[in-house]
């Protein structure tokens, strides 16, 4: 069918408005419309005329009832361009074309011009721009809009909320826009009404002027529904799912909340989950929206089947090449390369005689021609030259191995036969398909480097890292990995790279490197998305999803877990996803939902994997049941029984198992839990695992002791998990975990006092509510308060009064400062941070402390995160005034904001400055916003303030809130004067904040924290 010739698109702007045309020319010329200025004028003066009309028979008939006193029924205005008795039949013009004769110019002259001002301003109160949207039921003024719409997204201000199908120019040129007047946003603002200005401005393009305005508004659920449509449209994804789940948990049927949660999933690439959420908006059944939804989900599904076909044609295509020696669709090997390489060589290696891998040769080529060289054309060759007298009986058995019909007792025997022959390159299917055994390696390996294949060579490392994870060293596997991913990246061996990832990722998730991690899975989801290879992509899914989970962003959590239980019905997949579901239900204390959850886990080898075992063992407590302790401890031995553990889980399952006999008995809990720490600590820090399961138990402990009022032993415990002396006088120590709080303390004589309830219902909780007022009191005569607290409450602001000097104990050894001939300051100020960022220019910085020859001052473009590093090995004292960021794609800390390095580089982060070992024990002041902020890991505080303490400085001070710039300087300053005239940090702190709340009592410096 040809396209539509321009000139009868214009010619159609009479029937559109008549509603003469079909559905399908009306779709047509409604895109025409979008980009044509003639008819959108045309079809202004059209609906002016119909609405004029519309108002001329309405006062007739007025006349004509106050004439007779009979009421007549006045026919309203339209809505929207229809049939009208007023409305002339369109002409045809002698060249054929259609024609109109306005009626209004028939009739009597003096009722047009009185009627004329009036009836124009209500049509363009109506249909200003194009056709117009219904006023909402809410009572508000509906916007003039263009018949499509410019967003995908739905909004809820009524005036804009009803359907119109959406049409954008293909050009992407400029932001899609409407061309709603100043003078209706005028109309708004006057009004008051800042949902719907919010909305104007929205539909002209204006994001940050919608969030504006947003942000003033109310919150309500139409209200954060579009707030959600506004951090979508600038990308912020995370932002807008968390927005509308926030709605959809108080609205669940909130249309415009459903429909934009379907596009957010579909920006993060979860199709499935999407296409489920269009199919929610469809079974509202609401005019246009309902249809548009259908489509959407169907679209979704098209597409989302049609990869999830192809990557299993090429899974049979593959056996039946492999097998039966069915050639391989060419078309196939080019949409899914990796599954068609694979199966290459596993046809080679089954292959039963020469002519069979002859036949490959096209195939090897065609892969050649993708992937660069000839190696698996002169790889083909050569096996076909091979004899296959010798060969062909060793490829049945190679056989037998794919069919999964070969004896394994005979492995040995068949592995010693192929070794070092020159048909060894079975052993690189033999090997993996039987599972490569770590003793078994080197021969792998010696096959690989015979065969020379860099794809099988990079599948050799990854063996290799897999092996060295299993066992343990994690460090091992991480530098192989990196190296393997860089060849491959530089050899382009696409499925290969995104395996690669995919392990990688997992190590660094495992080793809570959160941000490295999300980098690899990221990286490994591109390829397994550019290759078809949809089981890698699931599995990529599943990373997603912990990574997420452990920085508790649990609406990605549910998406990921939601696209996964879609995606993958397996057993293990299942485990999984509604273990993963319980978790979240536990840390929410929703115990009835967690067991819930858990009793939807599918029934595999082994009844739970280590996350239900956590969570059965949480329900133990929360919400006991007589065999609960019984289950976790069977499950567990079935763990460990079939081999499914490496080492540092090993250690969580025994903290698990003590976390939960330590509900029924006292003395064999502790015991499991002594146990816990001691192995975790033989494996060290290098297995993040162990490190975890002995974080975790200490924290039972704990518990345990306060609830047992055991104040003594409470503190004891926080100390000797930090690894500092046993707390003698003025420490305080407080965990909060789940719905238990505990609060120990000793008074300045010493004297023992504490507080313990499990009344939480929420994970969420007032800092400044934690220690009780008798706690306080006693504390108050301290000249310092040493604070021993974990995750969640580490770092935060607040916890103690303003007018006691504390700081919270960071576990870092006290480092002595080297012998130097003076102080040598460091003072990092006027920063030239990236332009990318558009941060406002800092006040430029007046130095204190006097003239020093040591000091060195990093400035402008030298004040880059190298630089600083480099110089913080030898300051004594350190000032730094920058930007402070939160950026989860850089760091799971805040972090630093510094000069650009040469490669773009500028963050400052707190894994760097971890790594660093500072020889003069500086106190370092971060006069940055929200540098103090806390990564939320479980097992561990974590943030910059830690960083430096554990680099050495024996002192950080520092906020977790924005700070303001003016500010922040002469306070920063007269607190560094104190510290130099030897006041301790935490004192000077105390004092200098005192002095300013005595004028401003709600002043920023109440957040101010020292950290020790």
């Amino acid at each position: 069918m040809s396209a539509p010739d321009p000139m009868d698109l214009h010619d159609q702007v009479q029937a559109f408005a008549d509603g003469e045309l079909s559905q399908e020319e009306a779709d047509t010329f409604r895109e025409h419309l979008a980009t044509c200025a003639q008819c959108q004028a045309d079809l202004d003066d059209i609906l002016q005329l119909q609405a004029l009309s519309g108002r001329l028979v309405d006062l007739e008939a007025k006349e004509a009832a106050d004439a007779s006193e009979t009421p007549v029924a006045a026919p309203p205005i339209p809505l929207a361009p229809a049939r009208r008795a007023h409305v002339p039949e369109p002409g045809r013009d002698a060249d054929g074309s259609r024609s109109f004769r306005p009626a209004w110019s028939q009739r009597r002259g003096r009722v047009a011009a009185a009627v004329l001002a009036g009836a124009l301003a209500a049509v363009f109160a109506l249909v200003a721009i194009r056709a117009p949207v219904g006023v909402s039921d809410s009572g508000s003024e509906a916007l003039a809009l263009a018949p499509t719409r410019s967003l995908e997204a739905r909004l809820s201000w009524s005036g804009a909320s009803a359907h119109r199908p959406y049409g954008v120019l293909r050009s992407g040129e400029e932001r899609p826009k409407e061309l709603v007047p100043l003078k209706e946003l005028a109309k708004l603002e006057e009004a008051g009404d800042l949902h719907g200005l919010a909305t104007g401005h929205l539909l002209r393009g204006e994001r940050e002027q919608a969030a504006e305005y947003l942000q003033r508004a109310p919150s309500t659920p139409d209200v954060d529904s579009d707030r959600a449509v506004v951090a979508l449209a600038k990308g912020e994804l995370e932002s807008a799912l968390i927005l509308l789940d926030g709605v959809l948990e108080k609205a669940p049927q909130h249309p415009q909340a459903l429909w934009n949660r379907a596009l957010v999933l579909r920006e993060l690439g979860l199709d499935a989950l999407a296409a489920e959420a269009f199919d929610t908006v469809s079974s509202l059944r609401e005019p246009g929206w309902a249809e548009e939804a259908k489509e959407r989900a169907a679209a979704l599904r098209r597409g989302l089947d049609g990869r999830r076909g192809t990557w299993d044609e090429a899974q049979k295509a593959g056996k039946a090449l492999a097998l039966q020696g069915t050639p391989f669709p060419d078309a196939l090997a080019r949409a899914v390369p990796g599954s068609a390489r694979k199966w290459h060589n596993l046809a080679v290696w089954a292959a039963p005689d020469a002519e069979r891998v002859k036949a490959l040769l096209p195939l090897a080529r065609l892969l050649d021609a993708h992937y660069g060289g000839d190696t698996l054309e002169r790889y083909t060759t050569r096996v076909a030259g091979l004899d296959f007298k010798r060969r062909a009986p060793l490829a049945a058995r190679f056989r037998q191995v794919l069919e999964g019909t070969f004896d394994a007792s005979g492995l040995d025997a068949y592995v010693r036969e192929l070794e070092g022959s020159e048909n060894q390159d079975l052993l690189l299917g033999v090997l993996p398909l039987m599972g490569v055994h770590p003793t078994r390696l080197d021969t792998y390996e010696k096959a690989a480097k015979a065969l020379g294949d860099p794809w099988v060579l990079l599948n050799s490392e990854r063996e290799r890292a897999l092996s060295e994870y299993r066992s343990g060293d994690l460090a091992g596997a991480e530098a192989r990995l990196l190296r393997a991913v860089a060849e491959c990246n530089r050899v382009k061996a696409d499925v290969r790279c995104g395996q690669l990832e995919h392990l990688l990722a997992h190590i660094y998730k495992d080793e809570h490197r959160l941000v490295e991690s999300r980098e690899h899975v990221l990286a490994g989801f591109q390829w397994a998305q550019r290759t078809q290879e949809w089981e890698l992509q699931t599995d990529l899914l599943r990373v997603m999803g912990d990574l997420a989970r452990f920085r508790n962003a649990f609406a990605l959590t549910r998406a990921y877990l939601g696209e996964q239980a879609l995606r993958d019905r397996s057993c293990e997949a299942g485990h999984h996803v509604h273990e993963s579901l319980a978790a979240m239900h536990i840390f929410a204390l929703r115990p009835d939902a967690a067991r819930a959850e858990l009793a939807k886990v599918p029934t595999c080898e082994v009844p739970f994997f280590l996350n239900g075992a956590y969570v059965l063992a949480d329900l133990a407590r929360l919400a006991p049941r007589p065999d609960d302790v019984e289950r976790v401890r069977d499950g567990l031995r079935k763990l460990r029984e079939g081999g499914w553990l490496r080492p540092g889980e090993q250690v969580l399952a025994t903290h698990i198992e003590g976390r939960a006999v330590l509900t029924k008995d006292r003395e064999a809990g502790h015991a499991l839990l002594r146990k816990a720490i001691a192995d975790g600590a033989r494996l060290g820090a290098e297995d993040p695992v162990a490190v975890k399961a002995r974080a975790y138990s200490y924290s039972s402990l704990i518990q345990d002791a306060g609830f047992a009022n055991d104040w003594a032993g409470t503190l004891a415990l926080f100390a000797e998990e930090l690894g500092t002396r046993e707390p003698g006088r003025c420490e305080l120590g407080v965990e909060v975990h789940d719905e238990r709080t505990v609060v120990a303390a000793r008074g300045p004589a010493g004297e023992l006092l504490g507080h313990a309830d499990a009344s939480r219902r929420s994970p969420d909780f007032d800092v400044a509510t934690l220690v009780p007022p008798q706690v306080v009191s006693a504390l108050k005569p301290c000249e310092h308060v040493r604070v021993f607290a974990r995750y969640p409450v580490h770092g935060q602001a607040g916890l103690l009064p303003a007018d006691l000097a504390w700081s919270y104990q960071t576990g870092a050894k006290p480092v002595a400062p080297a012998a130097a001939s003076a102080p040598r300051p460091l003072v990092v100020y006027d920063v030239e941070a990236p332009a990318s960022l558009n941060l406002p220019r800092l006040r430029s910085w007046e130095l204190s402390g006097g003239p020093s020859a040591r000091r060195v001052e990093l400035t402008g473009a030298a004040a880059t995160p190298s630089r600083l590093l480099a110089e913080l090995a030898e300051a004594t004292e350190v000032e730094i005034h920058a930007h402070g960021l939160v950026n989860l794609g850089v760091s799971d800390a805040s972090l630093l904001v510094m000069a650009p390095e040469a490669d773009g580089r500028y963050a400052l982060t707190a894994g760097e400055v971890r790594r660093q070992k500072f020889k003069g024990a500086p106190v370092v002041l971060l006069g940055a916003c929200q540098a103090a902020r806390t990564a939320p890991y479980l097992h561990a505080p974590w943030s910059l303030p830690v960083a430096f303490a554990e680099a050495g400085a024996r002192a950080v001070i520092a906020s977790p809130i924005d700070i303001p710039d003016a500010e922040a300087g002469p306070f920063f300053a007269r607190v560094m004067e104190r510290i130099r005239a030897g006041t301790p940090a935490a004192v000077a702190l105390r004092d200098e904040r005192l002095r300013v709340l005595s004028a401003r009592p709600e002043s920023w410096v109440k957040t101010v924290v020292v950290f020790e």
